[in-house]
């Protein structure tokens, strides 16, 4: 029976009634005056923190101090970034207004023997819309926002239009006539000089309806206009800027100025930046197969610097703590001398060769040469004199009626019959390994003025190189750069008045330079007859 059993124990008996009615006594005194201890609000919380210290009697033993969350908390007086999300070293703002102040320097010249690069410190990227609606279009353009504490900039209304044109702006100091009208350094060649005080101050200040206009009329038309988040990069960044319509642009204005400072980086094992990024063409490090991309990927141009992921948003802007500028334009006329030396063409040359796994070495006809002197054969194929031909009949510019009757005469010519005529149909439709191929295998190269000429880069020395057109400009044909190529540069243009039937030159259709055109069977002649005599000496 259990309730005898309870009558029979010891645990209700008198003594340990007493006991626990103390113990109470004392837990309900401890609550008391635990309850009315007095908590002193004025303690002060680390900014960025999580942590409160309560009490001044708790100043001896603070690091009990109480955890009110690791994320989800409430901080009073901390800085506005603490509400901003960071990830692999980019600080997200969903407002503008988040941000801490930026004072922007720069630019700073990276290595003064050289030239072109430039480090800019706490500045941002925009993109010139108006540019993409040009003829011919333009995909290297960026707007540069410089934020300054100067009261007299900052006093400009105009402070945030930038210039209609930096061409021929060698370097920030660079003086423009439109510096007059604007009130604000232009900036330089590729890169358009903006200025506020905050990207709050700038964003406001280019919505402005009279700096709208302006911008308009000078085709500066910037992206993000209306800017709701900001992307800060806290990584040394090298800011990638080419022409994606035109890899011969983007060889001489971009590649020229970097190849120095790339062997450079590669000598001493050290890459000042640890991204890239290009808004000029998404993916262009990783999974773009553009020409100008898959080079840049095959030389390992920026080391182990990774490529940032960027998302087409009128309403984000970029900005950066450290932005390195390879300024663009600097070396297209490879007119700063001892900076592209023969031995650093060369080597990066040789290491396309060797990527793309060409048949041919740089020095093939200098081989087959020395050869030939001790009465040795590299091969049947080094019989032949090989020419590849493009008429650009299949896309929607400048075309060459008629090439290939030219080539079917001159194939059925005796003295032609060492000479092994090869034609492209659409050098568009070849993947860059077969451009590549198709150039390295060629002993002279006759094509319709254009962008496929930059292929250049993976011919054998001594090569003999043809661009024809009504109007022919070429970056390819410069004498300094066919020199370091060790190799030969024609241009065949249209046929002036006056001209006899023996001129090596080309009948237009129109008056328009970039007419289509032909040639007669005599120039052809005389034009294969040029060629053959150049690889010969």
């Amino acid at each position: 029976s259990f309730p005898g059993a309870y009558a029979n124990s010891s645990f209700l008996n008198p003594r340990t009634m007493s006991l626990v009615a103390a113990a109470l006594v004392l837990l309900a005194l401890a609550a008391f005056h635990s309850s009315s201890e007095t908590i002193d609000h004025s303690a002060p919380i680390a900014a960025g923190s999580n942590t409160a210290n309560l009490g001044a009697s708790n100043s001896e033993s603070s690091s009990k101090s109480i955890t009110y969350g690791e994320e989800h908390m409430e901080i009073v007086g901390s800085p506005k970034e603490a509400h901003v999300h960071e990830y692999n070293k980019v600080r997200y703002f969903d407002k503008p207004d988040k941000m801490t102040p930026m004072i922007s320097k720069g630019p700073i010249l990276f290595n003064q023997d050289m030239g072109g690069l430039h480090l800019f410190e706490e500045v941002c990227v925009t993109n010139n819309m108006d540019a993409l609606r040009w003829t011919p279009m333009e995909t290297s353009l960026r707007g540069l926002v410089y934020f300054t504490g100067d009261q007299d900039i900052l006093d400009n209304e105009k402070r945030c239009v930038p210039c209609k044109d930096t061409k021929g702006l060698e370097g920030w100091d660079s003086a423009s006539p439109e510096e007059a009208v604007l009130g604000h350094k232009c900036g330089m060649n590729g890169l358009h000089a903006m200025f506020a005080s905050s990207v709050g101050d700038w964003s406001e200040c280019i919505s402005r309806e009279e700096n709208m206009k302006l911008m308009e009329e000078y085709g500066q038309t910037q992206s993000p206009l209306d800017v709701d988040t900001v992307h800060l990069f806290t990584q040394p960044t090298f800011l990638l800027q080419f022409n994606v319509l035109d890899t011969e642009v983007s060889m001489f204005d971009m590649l020229m100025t970097y190849l120095p400072h790339w062997q450079y980086f590669r000598d001493n094992n050290e890459f000042p930046f640890d991204s890239v990024i290009s808004h000029s063409l998404e993916g262009c490090l990783s999974h773009n197969h553009h020409w100008f991309c898959e080079i840049l990927h095959q030389i390992n141009a920026f080391g182990p610097a990774k490529e940032i992921p960027w998302e087409s948003d009128e309403k984000t802007l970029y900005c950066f703590k450290q932005l390195f500028y390879n300024e663009v334009g600097y070396q297209r006329n490879l007119d700063k001398d001892d900076l592209v030396t023969k031995d650093l063409l060369g080597e990066f040359r040789e290491i396309l060769f060797r990527k793309f796994a060409l048949s041919r070495r740089r020095n093939h006809h200098a081989s087959q040469k020395a050869a030939a002197e001790q009465g040795e054969s590299e091969g049947s194929n080094d019989e032949y004199t090989k020419i590849i031909f493009y008429d650009n009949k299949l896309s929607e510019k400048t075309v060459w009626n008629e090439m290939d009757t030219l080539i079917a005469k001159a194939r059925s010519l005796e003295k032609y019959q060492n000479v092994k005529f090869v034609t492209v149909d659409d050098s568009s439709d070849l993947t860059v390994a077969e451009q590549a191929k198709s150039f390295n295998e060629a002993d002279a190269v006759i094509m319709v003025h254009g962008e496929q000429m930059t292929n250049a880069i993976f011919a054998v020395d001594g090569t003999t190189f043809v661009e024809v057109g009504c109007k022919v400009s070429s970056l390819i044909g410069n004498p300094k750069f066919m020199e370091l190529m060790d190799s030969t540069y024609q241009a065949v243009e249209r046929c002036t008045e006056g001209a006899d039937g023996n001129s090596v030159c080309v009948v237009c259709d129109s008056d328009e330079d970039d007419s289509n055109f032909t040639m007669t069977a005599v120039a052809f002649e005389n034009l294969i007859d040029g060629v053959v005599r150049s690889l010969q000496k």
